[in-house]
């Protein structure tokens, strides 16, 4: 039980940010050459500052865990998702190509630009959410604060580009 709760973000219930170090390092690890290196996606809620100064943070909290979940019905196997920050997230896609990794990241922007939530009290709608996301593939011998830097940027890309959309970090 305390080992759950070391590995997991207290809010979402997925890994949090030192899991998700640990279980790439892992992924890494079992990479063997001529095998697909792992790919990775960096997600981060459009104009989240908006939803809680117009909502306040229960209803942000509330978004936050309504992407998490967004996320966990869209992995399988021995995917993983992961809280990387307040409202950042990762998705680790072992043996998957940008193509396959750019696919999970469309399926989960479709899941949450198509969701209708509303407050409960009021049942007032929230507006519409987005997410804006970036896919990095590994790089044989690459550090793991660059893999993620590079999926980083690719989500700062899909940013600039106008949001709710998917950016692949060159090869």
């Amino acid at each position: 039980r305390e080992r759950k709760r070391a590995i997991t973000d207290p809010l979402t219930g997925l890994f949090n940010r030192l899991a998700l170090i640990d279980r790439l390092q892992a992924v890494l690890g079992e990479f063997v050459e001529g095998g697909e290196p792992p790919s990775m996606v960096m997600f981060d809620i459009d104009h989240f500052k908006r939803v809680n100064d117009t909502h306040g943070h229960l209803i942000g909290d509330r978004v936050i865990r309504f992407v998490a979940q967004a996320l966990q019905k869209n992995i399988k196997g021995k995917d993983c998702a992961a809280r990387y920050g307040g409202e950042e997230f990762i998705v680790l896609l072992p043996e998957t190509p940008p193509h396959g990794a750019k696919a999970v990241a469309d399926n989960i922007l479709t899941t949450v630009s198509q969701a209708q939530l509303v407050r409960a009290d009021s049942k007032k709608p929230l507006g519409k959410i987005t997410v804006s996301a970036g896919v990095a593939h590994y790089r044989r011998g690459e550090d793991i604060m660059d893999f993620i830097e590079r999926a980083d940027r690719a989500l700062y890309q899909s940013k600039t580009d106008g949001r709710n959309r998917v950016t692949v970090a060159g090869e």
